[in-house]
């Protein structure tokens, strides 16, 4: 790779990052520093330059955020973008410390400050149970020919008797509020901790926008806490310190996060349709956790109203 017209320096080293998800990324070491290099997927160079216009007003605010090096650049057929390298590890449940939900909340209030204003309340609709069965049913009935067959098999059958089952519990079409400028895609593969566990990155704004603040911190919690109904709750009691949301706006919002696990169908769209694997991983992993949240929608949801 070419990696001259970054504008970097001279390279020293240079070392594919394998964490993540689907984003391509590399820790370039040059003359002038360490950096973290990131191949554009699903957002163009004018998006990312907004996200690169917002980051050092962030950072002025005291959000540990990477700093940009320069405008994305096309290097070959593809764009790349380049930030400051930040130290940390991607936390696990055990390693974060109770203070995210306020982090969170924090952010949230500081995003409506320095972005544009944003609408009070958005359009929800759900996906159609029927809808999603026929969308499963055209990656039914293909013969194994690995783990991730067999697995898809078993997920499509399941997941097809649930939304027969369950279709009469499609969350109804609405206008979710309040709403605001959201990270989007705040989990592990996107957050780096100090060896005391505090939050010392805040990575990966790709999907910067505005959204209803429940599905994001519904989203949050559970991703990032899973099973732990506790911490949980003190996340949501961290973030509603800071933005006040009420017990009606999350339980709702959970049931519009499950209804969503429930129906998704990007993962088998990925690997059948663009022979990209990159989320295979994920298809066990959230239908497992699918599973579990299905047998325990009302304790979760207490978790999340207990704050």
């Amino acid at each position: 790779m070419e990696w001259a017209a970054l504008g970097l320096g001279r390279v020293r080293d240079c070392r594919p990052i394998a964490t993540g998800v689907m984003n391509q990324s590399w820790r370039l070491t040059t003359d002038a520093g360490v950096f973290a290099v990131k191949r554009l997927r699903d957002r163009t160079p004018d998006e990312v330059r907004v996200v690169n216009e917002l980051l050092p007003r962030l950072a002025g605010e005291g959000f540990p955020v990477p700093t940009p090096r320069g405008d994305p650049v096309r290097i070959g057929g593809d764009w790349y973008t380049a930030t400051a390298w930040l130290d940390g590890v991607h936390p696990e449940n055990a390693t974060l410390r109770e203070d995210l939900g306020d982090l969170v909340g924090r952010l949230h209030v500081a995003l409506a400050t320095l972005c544009p204003p944003a609408p009070r309340r958005l359009p929800d609709v759900p996906e159609n149970p029927f809808k999603s069965i026929k969308k499963l049913a055209v990656y039914a009935g293909r013969p194994p020919a690995d783990d991730f067959d067999r697995c898809a098999a078993e997920e499509i059958e399941w997941r097809r008797e649930m939304l027969a089952e369950l279709a009469d519990q499609r969350p109804a079409d609405a206008e979710l509020a309040p709403c605001g400028w959201t990270h989007g895609d705040l989990q592990p593969f996107n957050l780096l901790v100090d060896a005391d566990g505090r939050v010392s990155g805040i990575l990966d704004w790709d999907r910067l926008g505005v959204r209803p603040y429940g599905l994001e911190v519904v989203r949050t919690a559970t991703i990032m806490y899973g099973h732990a109904l506790d911490r949980i709750a003190a996340f949501v009691a961290g973030y509603r310190a800071q933005v006040p949301i009420g017990d009606a706006e999350l339980a709702d919002a959970a049931d519009r996060r499950w209804w969503t696990l429930l129906t998704e169908t990007w993962q088998l769209e990925r690997h059948y349709e663009h022979d990209d694997r990159s989320g295979d991983h994920l298809l066990a992993r959230r239908g497992d956790y699918l599973r579990w949240w299905t047998a325990h929608r009302s304790e979760v949801t207490a978790a999340l109203t207990a704050g």
